[in-house]
């Protein structure tokens, strides 16, 4: 099969990939990431939250089920999520995330815009282009 991109086309993304690895969001979500992953206390809580989850699992596929250890499984399983879910770098994780996420995501638009001549839909109509597919459903609806 040939290639499809060019050594000019592959030199502009390694460029682009640079920059982006090199910005603090992008480090940060790595370190975040790295931390979450790291994280002793959580890697036990999770551990623990999928052993419940075999366990709940295992005990509703019992024809005659014990409602009161259902009950307790599924509590200590909800401790758990909470638990996983306010950890610190659980929440520095997600931040840092979406952080680095909403870069990628704006690069990824900025080559749209560059290729079409067309920003994305944002759902906001006043910034829409004539031809976006959100802008002509709504204006159907208000139609009919």
């Amino acid at each position: 099969m040939s290639e499809l991109l060019t050594k000019e086309m592959k030199d502009a993304v390694k460029v682009l990939a640079d920059l982006i690895l090199a910005d603090k969001r992008y480090q940060e979500s790595t370190a975040a990431a790295e931390a979450y992953n790291n994280d002793a206390e959580v890697i036990r809580m999770i551990t623990e939250y999928n052993v419940h989850q075999t366990a709940l699992t295992e005990e509703y596929a019992k024809e005659t089920r014990e409602d009161n250890l259902i009950i307790s499984i599924q509590k200590r399983i909800d401790a758990l999520y909470e638990a996983i879910t306010t950890a610190d770098s659980y929440q520095n994780f997600v931040r840092a995330k979406e952080e680095s996420d909403a870069l990628v995501k704006a690069v990824t638009d900025e080559l749209e815009y560059a290729l079409t001549g067309r920003r994305p839909c944002t759902h906001n109509c006043a910034s829409c282009h004539a031809d976006c597919a959100s802008k002509s459903a709504e204006t159907d609806s208000a139609q009919n």
